[in-house]
C-alpha cells in the first residue's frame, strides 16, 4: 500500500522506471540478436568453407571423368575405322572371282563413270607421286586422302586393276625397288630391313616374299646378281 500511495505521489518516478526497464529489456535483446548473428555468421562460414572443401575432389572426378570419356570417344572411333576397313576387304574378297588367281573382282561394277575416271585420275597422281612408299598408307587413308570412300577404291581399284588394294600396292612397291635397285648403286649397300623400309614394308620378310612373288627371286639374290 505504501508502495502504490509512493507511485501515487510520483507519477514521473514511475514512468522513469518502466522506460528503464524496458530500455534494459531493449538492450538484452539486442546484445542476444548480435550474438544470434555473429554466431550465425561464424556457422555460414564454416558450411562455406566445409562445402569448398567437398567441392575440390569433386572437380577433380569432374576432370577426370571428362578425360575418360574423351579417350573412350577416340578408341571406339579408331575401332570403327579399322572395322570399316576390314569389312570392306572382306567384301572385295568376296565378290572376287573364284577362278582368278590375283584377286580380280566379278564383272559386276555398279560405280558411275564420272566417279571412277575421277578415282584413277587421282590414283595415277598417287603413283606418280610414289605415295605408296609410305608404311602407313592404307585402304582408308587413301581413300580419304582421294576424296572417296573405302568401298569404292577398292572396287574400283578391282575393277580396273584386276587385283586386290593390297597387291596393288605391293606390286607397286615391288616394282619400284627392282627399278631403284637396278638403277641405284647407294641403295644395293643398305641392308635388307633398310631396304624394306624404305619402299614401304613393316619388314624384311614381307618385302622378301611379295619380291620373290614378282621376280621369282628374293630380293638378297637379286642384289648380289647386281653386285658381280
Amino acid at each position: 500500500m505504501a508502495v502504490v500511495k509512493l507511485y501515487r505521489h510520483y507519477p514521473c518516478y514511475l514512468i522513469l522506471t518502466i522506460s528503464s526497464l524496458k530500455i534494459n529489456a531493449m538492450d538484452k535483446l539486442s546484445l542476444t540478436s548480435a550474438n544470434e548473428s555473429a554466431l550465425s555468421f561464424q556457422g555460414d562460414q564454416t558450411a562455406y568453407q566445409g562445402q569448398e572443401t567437398l567441392f575440390q575432389p569433386k572437380k577433380w572426378l569432374l576432370k577426370i571423368s571428362s578425360e575418360l570419356t574423351t579417350l573412350l570417344i577416340n578408341f571406339h572411333k579408331q575401332r570403327w575405322e579399322r572395322y570399316e576397313a576390314k569389312l570392306s576387304y572382306l567384301q572385295t574378297t568376296n565378290n572376287a572371282s573364284p577362278n582368278s588367281g590375283n584377286g580380280a573382282t566379278s564383272t559386276s561394277f555398279s560405280i558411275s563413270k564420272a566417279i571412277t575416271e575421277a578415282v584413277l585420275q587421282k590414283l595415277h597422281a598417287f603413283e606418280q607421286e610414289h605415295g605408296y612408299l609410305s608404311t602407313s598408307v592404307s585402304l582408308m587413308s587413301l581413300s580419304t586422302e582421294l576424296g572417296t570412300n573405302s568401298s569404292y577404291l577398292s572396287k574400283i581399284i578391282n575393277h580396273t586393276k584386276g587385283k586386290t588394294f593390297k597387291k596393288y600396292l605391293n606390286d607397286l612397291r615391288v616394282a619400284h625397288a627392282h627399278t631403284a635397285l637396278k638403277t641405284n648403286p647407294i641403295k644395293r649397300k643398305y641392308t635388307i630391313e633398310a631396304l624394306a623400309f624404305d619402299f614401304g614394308f613393316k619388314s624384311a620378310e614381307n618385302f622378301s616374299k611379295k619380291f620373290k612373288e614378282v621376280y621369282g627371286m628374293y630380293p638378297s639374290k637379286y642384289l648380289r646378281q647386281l653386285r658381280t
